[in-house]
């Protein structure tokens, strides 16, 4: 916390290390794959250390973490196979989320939405309770069959990702599935996961089949 050095070390780095990546990926060069594993390493100790000492959650960075392991991939099956093993991860956490409102019960409470909004923004409309944002948040409170169904349809949202874990055919939709989400979360929660968009690659890039050339040794092993 003492050392502005380190502090702008750690800042540069939080940027500069993925635009090398990206450079590296675009020149087909070797050191992409030692580039995506420093990024994991530095962007799990980065985020763990924003978290501690901020107000930021360290699930935010997830999508940071995680994303690069693809790029580590030194073939075609190796980078298709870990950017499905990231992609279900993704899908997985957003169903889990949906299977806990069903298993905390808030899907079942109508004023479930209403005692989360307050709860959420207690600091804000203590500070501010003439702002217009607060007056949302009280109308919203006071309508909770409103608030409920903006529950309802992220539960549902969240949910509908089941459907990846059984067919690609669906992903474009929960790549328009997933930004709703995140929108209407930022927006009603004021809690920020547009970082996760980097999963989404996972989705748009999975309607392409495994590389040919594995496909086709593989058939003949099994000849």
């Amino acid at each position: 916390m003492n050392n502005n050095s380190l502090r702008l070390f750690f800042d540069v780095g939080y940027y500069a290390l993925p635009l090398l990546l990206l450079i590296a990926c675009i020149r087909n060069n070797r050191l992409q794959y030692l580039l995506a594993a420093v990024i994991v390493f530095f962007n799990l100790v980065y985020a763990l250390l924003l978290s501690s000492l901020s107000m930021l959650s360290v699930e935010g960075f997830v999508g940071w973490i995680l994303v690069p392991l693809i790029f580590i991939a030194r073939s075609g099956k190796g980078f298709y196979y870990t950017m499905h093993c990231i992609r279900f991860l993704f899908l997985l956490v957003f169903f889990s989320a949906g299977l806990w409102k069903i298993r905390g019960g808030g899907i079942f409470n109508i004023e479930e939405m209403s005692a989360i909004l307050l709860r959420q923004h207690a600091p804000y409309i203590t500070e501010l309770p003439n702002d217009w944002f607060t007056r949302c948040v009280y109308y919203l409170a006071n309508h909770n069959k409103l608030s409920y169904a903006f529950y309802f349809i992220a539960t549902v949202a969240e949910l509908v990702f089941v459907l990846g874990f059984f067919t690609k055919r669906f992903d474009k939709l929960l790549i328009v599935a997933f930004i709703l989400f995140v929108v209407f979360d930022f927006a009603l929660m004021r809690i920020n996961y547009f970082a996760w968009s980097a999963f989404l690659g996972c989705l748009w890039f999975s309607r392409y089949d495994e590389p040919l050339q594995w496909k086709e040794q593989r058939s003949a092993a099994q000849r």
